[in-house]
């Protein structure tokens, strides 16, 4: 006879709406359902549950925090492994999931499903990988800019800006000075690229004409390129520029992206991905790369130019990309 019956209902009705919540992807009142209960009543199916729901909502430090509690619980524990490898894998610490999720698939026994969502997540480490190594060659090849070589010769920019009422209010700012340059490069703690500043001194911010650039790899904007609204300058009056309300610092301190250099363009999402100049591999002090940052991909960064030169030059009009889609 059932010793605690009220108990096992209260539970079987606990695990109805469990289910009830995940089926609805609603992880955030999973999460929320399971703190109100003391933790001292958790058994391994609750835990289980809470690190799965915290997974689904992106809180990866809490879920690796809570499986590492109960790592003594988890070690002969397949489904252990995975969740706390998929926290691991996407807090970006790729080689510590690698060893976790192998070990998953060691104690799954023939048949799991949770061989093949393993399987998956090592897919994205390879994939990962591979990226990493194509960038490191590519790195290694790349020639550096000669410094004493004057921007832009030779490029035409008759036509180049699009200066309507909304880039006049918005972006376009008054000439600059070279104090200004300075504030803005103590302000945000990079060297501005030479390249950027020329272009500056004859239009300080704008909307280009030819707003789309080619992109090796594919993002959430397209699979071959990129698209920018405008490209922010220095003059922090204009809410789109370096130091404006919706400037750099704004979209690294409020919209969490990552810390890497300079929030340079803007992009028709909103804010959802951003083109950044990427001081990781030059120094505060040396000629950055230009990459697309995608928050909707957990803030993934692509390659885009290997200057600010190069991209500004290899900005072409949207229209190429349509065609192009509709020869197919």
């Amino acid at each position: 006879m059932d010793k605690n019956p009220e108990k096992n209902q209260k539970r079987k009705y606990l695990e109805k709406k469990l289910n009830q919540l995940a089926d609805e992807e609603k992880f955030d009142k999973i999460v929320a359902l399971i703190e109100q209960i003391p933790e001292a009543e958790w058994d391994w199916s609750l835990i289980g549950w809470y690190v799965r729901s915290l997974n689904n909502c992106g809180d990866y430090e809490r879920a690796i925090e809570i499986s590492l509690q109960h790592k003594a619980q988890g070690k002969n524990d397949s489904l252990w492994h995975y969740r706390y490898g998929y926290a691991l894998l996407y807090s970006k610490r790729h080689e510590e999931a690698e060893i976790v999720l192998r070990r998953a698939i060691e104690l799954a026994s023939e048949g799991e499903s949770v061989i093949e969502w393993v399987n998956e997540l090592l897919e994205v480490i390879e994939d990962s990988k591979q990226k990493a190594e194509s960038e490191r060659q590519r790195r290694a090849k790349k020639i550096p800019r000669d410094p004493n070589k004057p921007p832009f010769i030779g490029f035409d920019f008759n036509g180049f800006w699009d200066d309507n009422d909304y880039a006049l209010e918005e972006y376009v700012g008054a000439p600059p000075t070279d104090e200004q340059f300075k504030q803005v490069e103590k302000t945000l703690g990079y060297k501005l690229p030479e390249s950027y500043k020329w272009l500056m001194k004859r239009h300080n911010g704008g909307m280009p004409v030819n707003d789309c650039h080619p992109a090796e790899t594919p993002t959430s904007w397209a699979e071959d390129h990129i698209a920018i609204t405008g490209i922010m300058g220095v003059d922090p009056s204009k809410k789109y520029s370096l130091l404006g309300s919706l400037g750099s610092k704004f979209m690294i301190e409020e919209w969490g992206y990552p810390d890497i250099g300079i929030a340079i363009c803007d992009c028709p999402s909103a804010g959802h991905d951003m083109i950044f100049l990427d001081y990781r591999y030059c120094g505060k002090d040396g000629e950055p790369e230009v990459v697309h940052i995608d928050q909707e991909y957990d803030y993934e960064i692509t390659y885009i130019a290997d200057d600010f030169e190069s991209f500004i030059r290899g900005l072409v009009n949207g229209e190429v990309f349509d065609e192009e889609a509709g020869n197919k």
